[in-house]
């Protein structure tokens, strides 16, 4: 999902890329020293998802603390991307052999967080951060001194907790001893899981071309026109379909379904109606060209974003002063990816 813009009245301190990384690595390094030195405990031997949890909580909490001496909950950013990789790796670790089911999901959560650290680079891992996300300046607004124990417990262990729920099946995939071979689920899950990941990444690539030609308007093209939130459909539709490969394993645990579940209800219910209420105080027209479905639109009900504004949209932008569009746009901007304004 592309990253949001930050706020004005974000805090200004600086956190410095060094700091950032040293973050990540202290978080890593702790963890992997203990899976590999430390022995479980009766209660956690043969347990390595339970154990997985536990690694990263504490993995959390240590970045966490960097967030809270920095005074910056940003710092966390990055994590939902960074842990999923860390747990695949050590489950695999972990676990009797490999099996082709294990090997295609490992590859399919690469492909997935591999698209975020290069089509969305977090800056703190570059340049280092001089705000913080809007989300969390505005929570610090309204909480005071309380916004330091929210921020651990709903900015940071929240996420990690949702991430971990949806991360799960593949977790059971991988452990699997004796997997039986690949079928016509995996076929349909592997479908199912490359299909909302293109989804994802057409979604906020088209909202990045909007913002890019300079659009202050509701952007409702393409997935936009049928959704208003179609980079969490996609995000949600990708997790979902990695729980379809438990199924396709013979796997018949009906707790693994509760991430995927407990994913689609956090977008819907919390970060939807957040960035609902943003973009209205925002943009003046985003309810009146807004489609009606907040994430997943139902045929024959759901109605189609309103095509009045991209009209008068196209109209402005097109107007060049008398010069051909065709020929006179930007080079530069071409090769950046960003089309002239109308073509198709």
């Amino acid at each position: 999902m592309v990253q949001t813009r930050r706020s004005k009245q974000a805090a200004q301190l600086h956190v410095s890329a060094s700091y950032c990384w040293c973050a990540y690595i202290t978080a890593l390094v702790a963890i992997t020293a203990a899976a590999l030195v430390l022995e479980p405990t009766p209660s956690l031997q043969g347990r390595p998802l339970l154990r997985g949890l536990i690694a990263d909580a504490v993995a959390t909490c240590i970045v966490y603390a960097f967030s809270l001496f920095a005074d910056n909950s940003s710092i966390y950013d990055p994590y939902w991307c960074v842990l999923p990789l860390w747990l695949m790796a050590y489950w695999r670790h972990e676990a009797s052999s490999d099996s082709a089911r294990g090997l295609l999901v490992m590859n399919l959560i690469w492909a997935w967080a591999i698209r975020f650290f290069v089509g969305y680079p977090w800056e703190g891992w570059t340049t280092g951060l001089t705000h913080e996300d809007w989300r969390y300046a505005d929570l610090r607004k309204k909480l005071g001194k309380g916004y330091w124990p929210f921020s651990l417990s709903s900015l940071h262990l929240t996420p990690t907790l949702l991430v971990f729920g949806a991360l799960a099946p593949a977790g059971a995939v991988v452990l699997q001893e004796q997997a039986p071979q690949l079928n016509h689920g995996d076929a349909i899950a592997c479908a199912v899981t490359v299909a909302f990941l293109v989804l994802e990444a057409v979604s906020d690539e088209t909202l990045r071309r909007h913002r890019a030609q300079g659009f202050k308007t509701t952007c409702v093209a393409g997935p936009w026109a049928w959704s208003r939130h179609p980079n969490y459909v996609g995000e949600c539709g990708f997790w979902s379909g990695i729980y379809l490969f438990v199924w396709a394993a013979g796997v018949r645990e009906p707790l693994y379904a509760a991430g995927p579940v407990a994913l689609w209800l956090f977008f819907r219910f919390a970060s939807a109606p957040l960035m609902e209420a943003r973009s209205r105080a925002r943009r003046s027209d985003h309810d009146a060209v807004s489609p009606s479905a907040v994430l997943v639109p139902v045929p024959f009900l759901s109605r189609k974003a309103s095509s009045g504004s991209g009209k008068r949209r196209k109209k402005k932008h097109d107007n060049f002063g008398g010069l051909n569009p065709r020929k006179d746009w930007n080079r530069k901007q071409i090769l950046a990816g960003v089309n002239w304004p109308g073509a198709g």
